[in-house]
């Protein structure tokens, strides 16, 4: 459980961060960083589908479960950083969001960096649950995707008014 219990404490953070980040406006001088990010995290999950399957198609041959639930699962903890990265450029002026996307983007770096030797994963993750990390993966990223609808629904509804 010392593997799990950090990317959950990383997934309940972010909705945190992303809720209260939801209040503000991006400031507008940021649009030029922010934009090109959004689109890039939107994508990056067909992007990682394609690079994956032709990196286990051709290249990563044997242990086929434990490493694609650890290429899913540290690309998650990426998408986080990066999320976070976004929240860092386009709310600068606000000093909460700052310091809470900083300290986020340290923990999930810091997390990928842990998770990413597929043998240190094993021993923390996937020894302890074995295939079940894909649904471990599928939580993140469904926190993730749900705290930024959140947020986007929260914004709009703001406009609209």
């Amino acid at each position: 459980m010392s593997g799990i219990i950090p990317l959950l404490i990383l997934a309940v953070y972010f909705s945190f961060v992303s809720i209260r980040s939801g209040r503000y406006r991006p400031e507008e001088r940021t649009l030029k960083i922010t934009k090109p990010l959004s689109v890039m995290i939107g994508l990056s999950p067909l992007i990682g589908t394609v690079i994956f399957a032709v990196l286990f198609v051709f290249v990563l041959k044997g242990r086929l479960s434990e490493r694609a639930t650890h290429a899913f699962l540290v690309f998650v903890v990426w998408m986080y950083a990066t999320r976070f990265y976004q929240y860092i450029s386009a709310y600068y002026k606000k000093k909460e969001i700052l310091a809470c996307s900083a300290a986020g983007v340290l923990f999930s770096v810091a997390l990928a960096f842990v998770f990413t030797p597929l043998d240190r994963y094993v021993s923390l993750i996937y020894s302890r649950i074995d295939w079940y990390a894909v649904f471990l993966g599928l939580g993140l990223y469904a926190v993730f995707y749900a705290a930024a609808f959140i947020t986007a629904k929260k914004r709009r509804r703001e406009d609209d008014e």
